[in-house]
């Protein structure tokens, strides 16, 4: 019998090693690919930067530190709503940022033959170290995605500097990709870029514009006029809803926009318009704010907006329904609602504050306008010019009261599409010549942990980063600043 077996594998192994092929082309399967290519990757890592940017970042923190909304009724109040944090809340944010993001952009610009693609990767690189940055201070950067044994096989890797570092290395990225883009070729990106389908020339005003955004970070620490000039008398901008990079979906089950899939996951959209925004909106006589925010359909209110004052939940009746108050609107909240990363009227708020500041080639009123009026013609109101008016930035004489009109406006379009956004900048204009937020606008929620007048400043170094890297930074506290924040 033993003999018998022994000649039947001779034989297979004979007739085996006597065809054409040899093994290693047996073994390749025709319908895959041995490693994703540039198109894939890339799907991939737009695909996180959806969810990173309406889940992890615009959701729950943000949305309420903003005081755009509060907490709702029907549940315990929340941490958030407390200003107490811990490192586990923001491992997700972390690790989708570094281990699948930016390993899968930083693949492309290391290994892809593609001026277009490697230009593209490197814009959405610096998109999302610029928000590391921004919610975290010092972080891994120079030996950042180096576990490879290609690249050092850096598998702890040090903080840097945000300030000496960091921000200068995100210009310099982003010169780098304005640089490919200019060289990329036609019809080489498609379907694959969820954001601009593969337009060169859109990428281009989306790295000139996060280049500004950059740059105009740093103006009360570290003014970069110069720089700023040199941008905008030379560079092309986001300028219309056209130009507006954002990931978009349908609404279709397992293409939800991922802020109101993790919430119709749990609980709902439970939170009430802050007393903060409503406060402000109506005291403007703003007509965004009907459009921002749901108006309360029973009880003594019904027909008109009504929030309540920041973190007082618990001050409302337990079993009032949810229908006697103010929640997200459509337009904030909604399965089809883009991701956006930067909207038109960011940008041009970033050309009136740098004309405001360095005396650009713009003009800062005509910026600050077109701002409202690209946000007013995006929330479908009406009679921009109107509102606009009784704003009077002509008036404005002081740099001051200019930046104090162009913050609480920005803050405000901020609002529905970019709450994590307008959280950062009100850290940023709440400066030393004027506390317009923190001693004007925003309201102490009665149960925070942080003393009145207090507010959250960055988020928590993930506990996953501090327990499984040696070299992490010890742990800090959330109303320590980030270095462009005084």
């Amino acid at each position: 019998m033993k003999k018998i077996i022994n000649i039947c594998l001779i034989l297979l192994l004979t007739l085996s090693f006597s065809c054409t092929d040899s093994l290693e082309e047996v073994n390749v399967d025709p319908n895959t690919f041995p490693s994703a290519g540039d198109p894939q990757v890339l799907s991939a890592a737009i695909a996180y930067m959806g969810y990173i940017v309406d889940q992890d970042l615009n959701y729950e923190e943000s949305m309420l530190w903003s005081q755009y909304y509060t907490w709702g009724i029907g549940v315990s109040i929340g941490n958030e709503e407390r200003y107490v944090s811990a490192g586990g809340d923001f491992n997700g944010y972390w690790q989708r940022a570094y281990a699948n993001c930016l390993t899968d952009l930083n693949y492309i610009t290391k290994n892809s033959s593609s001026a277009a693609y490697r230009g593209i990767a490197n814009v959405l690189k610096a998109y999302l170290f610029q928000g590391l940055v921004d919610h975290f201070g010092d972080i891994p950067f120079t030996e950042a995605i180096s576990g490879a044994i290609e690249d050092g096989s850096i598998l702890t890797p040090n903080s840097d500097s945000a300030e000496a570092v960091i921000y200068p290395g995100l210009v310099a990225m982003l010169d780098e990709a304005l640089s490919d883009l200019a060289l990329a070729e036609d019809d080489v990106v498609g379907e694959d870029d969820f954001i601009y389908q593969g337009d060169a020339s859109k990428w281009i005003k989306f790295a000139n514009s996060l280049k500004l955004r950059v740059l105009m970070r740093t103006s009360e620490v570290n003014a970069q006029g110069s720089a700023v000039q040199a941008l905008i008398s030379n560079g092309t901008f986001i300028e219309t809803v056209d130009d507006m990079p954002f990931i978009p979906f349908s609404g279709s089950t397992g293409d939800q926009n991922p802020m109101f899939a993790r919430a119709e996951f749990g609980v709902g959209m439970f939170y009430f318009a802050s007393n903060a925004s409503l406060n402000l909106l109506e005291s403007l006589n703003d007509p965004r704010a009907e459009v921002l925010y749901t108006k309360a359909t029973t009880g003594t209110f019904a027909g008109n907006l009504r929030g309540i004052d920041q973190g007082t939940i618990d001050d409302e009746p337990f079993t009032a329904p949810a229908s006697d108050y103010s929640m997200a609107s459509e337009y904030a909240y909604s399965a089809t609602n883009p991701a956006i990363l930067m909207s038109p009227w960011e940008v041009w708020f970033l050309r009136a504050e740098a004309d405001a500041r360095y005396n650009t080639s713009d003009d800062a009123e005509t910026a600050f306008t077109t701002a409202i009026e690209l946000n007013f013609d995006y929330m479908e109101v009406d009679d921009a010019a109107s509102y606009i008016s009784s704003l009077n930035f002509a008036g404005a004489t002081t740099l001051d009261d200019k930046l104090d009109l162009i913050g609480i406006q920005k803050w405000i379009s901020l609002n529905g599409t970019q709450e994590d956004e307008g959280w950062i900048e009100t850290r940023r204009f709440d400066r030393p010549a004027s506390r317009i937020f923190t001693d004007g606008i925003f309201q102490t929620p009665p149960l925070s942990v942080l003393p009145s007048g207090s507010f959250p400043a960055a988020w928590l170094y993930p506990e996953s980063e501090r327990s499984l890297n040696p070299n992490a930074l010890p742990q800090r506290q959330i109303t320590d600043a980030i270095f462009w924040d005084n």
